[in-house]
């Protein structure tokens, strides 16, 4: 179960959500109960589990892992992405700044990102995590590792996984409600390239005949 913090920031006239697995977050806090998991993790060998712990003796990652579709939605809405030192295009609210430092604490992150739109940048804090493997088994964090566990490993054989930290914008929209604006800004923009794609053919169909005279005189 997720749990969706909601905050309304008065001075930035924004809202702010953060997006934090209720399991997950008393990990970060319980130094008794992180080392706990951490020993029943390795009791049991869970590799997979171990996985999800960048620096081995921190706490797992605690967010909201992001799926392909929703990758998608934020890809579609948000197709700028630039890393965190960089970012100028609105302040970054001090709920989403919290967690930036606590990923770079606990080292949850191989970088972060935000997401925005120039238009309307509604902006979406974005952690990326490397995991290094084949395409049988991408469990490990570092290529070192996979190597070491008798993978054969290339500099480019892993997985991103995405974490959504938080998002803030002017108005708060569903995950629904950002579907729907992906989907009809994707078959607006699909729809212009294949209208132009057909008259280019078409153009190509009507300039045959000139096209065959130049080829073959």
């Amino acid at each position: 179960m997720e749990t969706l913090t909601k905050n309304n920031s008065g001075d930035m006239k924004t809202v702010v959500e953060t997006y934090v697995v209720e399991e997950t977050a008393e990990l970060i806090y319980d130094d008794v109960k992180l080392k706990k998991w951490n020993e029943m993790v390795d009791e049991l060998s869970l590799t997979g589990q171990r996985s999800t712990v960048k620096v081995v003796g921190k706490s797992p990652v605690p967010f909201m892992h992001m799926k392909e579709g929703l990758v998608n939605i934020f890809d579609c809405l948000c197709p700028s992405h630039v890393g965190i030192d960089v970012y100028e295009k609105t302040p970054i609210p001090l709920e989403i700044l919290e967690l930036i430092s606590l990923s770079k604490r606990e080292g949850y992150f191989d970088f972060i990102q935000i997401w925005y739109d120039d238009k309307s940048p509604d902006p979406a804090c974005v952690g990326i995590k490397k995991l290094w493997g084949d395409w049988n088994n991408y469990s490990y964090n570092s290529k070192e590792d996979a190597i070491a566990a008798g993978i054969n490993c290339g500099d480019y054989s892993y997985q991103e996984n995405k974490y959504l930290l938080g998002r803030w914008a002017d108005v708060k929209s569903s995950f629904e409600e950002l579907k729907e604006k992906a989907v009809k800004r994707f078959l607006e923009s699909r729809t212009i390239d294949l209208k132009k794609t057909i008259r280019d053919c078409q153009r190509s169909l009507e300039d045959m005949e000139h096209t065959i005279k130049q080829q073959f005189s």
